[in-house]
C-alpha cells in the first residue's frame, strides 16, 4: 500500500530547469529539454525520490525509489503541461492530464477505470510569485490541482489507499508540493526538498 501511495504521489513530480533569479520570471518559456533533464532529482523528506532516467522527445522515464523499492514510470511533458500513465498502467495511448498550464480555474480532467472515475480539478492559479520553495531559494507562481480518487479504486490489482491529493505545480519546476489525504484520514505532506534541476 505504501508503495502504491508513494508512486501515485511521485509519478508526475518531475522537476524543471533552475533559475538564478529569486522570483519566477515567466518571460522566457523553457524548452522541453530544459524541463526534463536526465539526472534531475526530486525528493520528499525521506518518503521517496525521483530521478529522470531517460528523455525521448516529450516522453520521460522517471525512476521512483522508496526504501528498497525501485520502479521506472513513464510520463509525458511539454511546455504546455504534464500527463502521466499511472492509472492506465503504462499504456501510452491513454495519458491522463495532470495539468495544462493555460487552463482556467475550474477545469477538470477525468479518467475512467472500469466503473470508477478519477477527477483532477484546477483549484487556483497565482498571478504573483507568492509560493516559496526552500529547495529553489525563490518564490514562484503555482497552479493548484485537486485529485479525487474514488473509494476502492484498484490499480494494477491493488486498492489505492489515497483519497485526495492536492498538487502545487509550476511551469518551470514541475511539482513543488503535494498533500496526500489517505482513506484512513492520515495526511502526508511532500514538499520539494532538494533538486539538481538545470544541471546536466
Amino acid at each position: 500500500m505504501k508503495k502504491l501511495l508513494i508512486l501515485t504521489l511521485l509519478i508526475t513530480a518531475i522537476i524543471g530547469s533552475s533559475c538564478k533569479k529569486k522570483t519566477d520570471d515567466s518571460s522566457n518559456a523553457p524548452t522541453v529539454s530544459a524541463l526534463a533533464v536526465v539526472g534531475t532529482t526530486w525528493s520528499s523528506s525521506g518518503n521517496g525520490d525521483l530521478k529522470v532516467s531517460q528523455v525521448s522527445g516529450t516522453d520521460v522515464v522517471v525512476t521512483c525509489t522508496y526504501g528498497s523499492n525501485v520502479l521506472a514510470v513513464s510520463g509525458n511533458m511539454t511546455t504546455a503541461g504534464f500527463a502521466d500513465y499511472f492509472y492506465s498502467s503504462g499504456d501510452k495511448s491513454k495519458p491522463y492530464t495532470l495539468v495544462n498550464f493555460d487552463d482556467a480555474v475550474g477545469t477538470q480532467y477525468k479518467f475512467n477505470i472500469g466503473s470508477s472515475q478519477v477527477v483532477r480539478t484546477v483549484l487556483s492559479k497565482s498571478t504573483t510569485d507568492d509560493f516559496y520553495v526552500p529547495a529553489l531559494g525563490m518564490y514562484i507562481k503555482t497552479i493548484d490541482v485537486k485529485e479525487d480518487v474514488p473509494a476502492g479504486l484498484t490499480v494494477d490489482g491493488k486498492v489505492t489507499p489515497t483519497k485526495t491529493i492536492y498538487w502545487s505545480l509550476n511551469h518551470k519546476f514541475g511539482v513543488v508540493y503535494a498533500k496526500v489525504i489517505r482513506t484512513d484520514g492520515t495526511v502526508l505532506e511532500f514538499p520539494l526538498t532538494s533538486t539538481n534541476a538545470g544541471h546536466k
